[in-house]
């Protein structure tokens, strides 16, 4: 398990992640599982990771990589870029029904509880220990911070849930 997040991590920082400048089709699949949190006096992206999102998030060989793991626990990919120096904090939970549940913060750029100046871009993934149920709602939350996700029916058929 060590070995596996330490590969997904080193290929996570050789491959640049890029939000922006991708195809129509691309964004669409960004939009439609994205929210924005405002946290730790940031701004941030939060993105769902699923076959839809990995493709537009990352190139091979890390995509394939991230595909397994999404498959297998519940990931977000996290992305901002403060308008002021931020002491950011990763203390990301997810929470459906019961209590929330811890993430662990794999860090590409800036998202290791750090002070991160201002227009530094921070990026970074959460894993979560279990699988959410995508037909019910679920929180996604940075310390009191919080975002909710309810996929529509459709969003569910193009994941063939």
């Amino acid at each position: 398990m060590k070995k596996a997040l330490f590969v997904l991590l080193v290929t996570a920082l050789a491959v640049p992640v890029i939000l922006v400048g991708q195809s129509p089709d691309s964004g669409t699949a960004l939009k439609d599982f994205s929210k924005t949190l405002d946290s730790n006096g940031v701004t941030l992206s939060v993105v769902l990771m699923n076959d839809k999102t990995i493709d537009v998030l990352f190139q091979a060989p890390t995509k394939f990589a991230m595909r397994a793991r999404a498959r297998m626990a519940t990931m977000v990919y996290i992305q901002g870029t403060p308008s002021k120096d931020v002491d950011f904090k990763t203390d990301f939970t997810i929470q459906q029904g019961g209590d929330p549940v811890a993430g662990k913060p794999v860090n590409i750029k800036n998202f290791d509880n750090i002070k991160v100046a201002k227009g530094q871009r921070i990026d970074g993934v959460v894993e979560f220990p279990t699988k959410v149920d995508l037909t019910k709602a679920f929180k996604v939350a940075n310390g009191k911070d919080a975002v909710e996700f309810k996929l529509s029916n459709d969003l569910l058929k193009s994941l063939g849930t």
